[in-house]
């Protein structure tokens, strides 16, 4: 009757530890890099894309790339461009389906790209060139080229790796 008594104790005391480290578990966060880069092009076109990365551990577990282009307010058949750059960035994210939205707004064009699973998402791939009044779009959509950056959800990148790599890529990280 007394070796019953003395195994509530720890019973109890084993209970209360696994609870704590299941708290522990639940609690830890995910690490959010926010990275962004700002390019100018001819006739003071803008390009904006910020890169918000969710890093569990040594993985990304999501993407989502915001890419704002915008067009000087005296810009010649602005209207007409801007359509022209919006289905052409529609045409290259063409294979993310539901993940990614195109919209015109003003002066500019915004591209949101979210993913979750094993997408690729390229940066750092849009060009701009004014050809006398005429707007020239390059997308490189080229994955093995050395001007893109390629990002797949699932690659194996630390917060650190992640925001270095970046930043060697001219994208100013936090």
């Amino acid at each position: 009757m007394n070796t019953r008594k003395s195994m509530k104790l720890p019973i109890i005391i084993t209970f209360i530890f696994i609870c704590i480290i299941v708290y522990l578990f639940m609690t830890i966060k995910q690490t959010v890099v926010v990275c962004e880069k700002t390019t100018t092009f001819d006739s003071n076109i803008t390009l904006k894309e910020t890169v918000t990365a969710d890093l569990d551990g040594k993985k990304i577990t999501s993407l989502s790339v915001m890419k704002k282009i915008t067009l000087p307010d005296k810009y010649n058949r602005k209207e007409q461009n801007l359509v022209g750059i919006k289905n052409s960035l529609e045409y290259t994210v063409e294979y993310l389906e539901d993940h990614s939205s195109c919209v015109i707004t003003g002066n500019n064009v915004v591209n949101n790209i979210e993913v979750s699973d094993n997408e690729l998402v390229l940066l750092d791939n849009i060009s701009f060139a004014d050809n006398n009044g005429e707007l020239i779009i390059h997308i490189d959509t080229n994955t093995k080229s050395s001007n893109v950056i390629a990002l797949q959800v699932g690659d194996n990148y630390t917060s650190g790796e992640f925001m270095m790599y970046l930043k060697n890529k001219g994208y100013a990280c936090k």
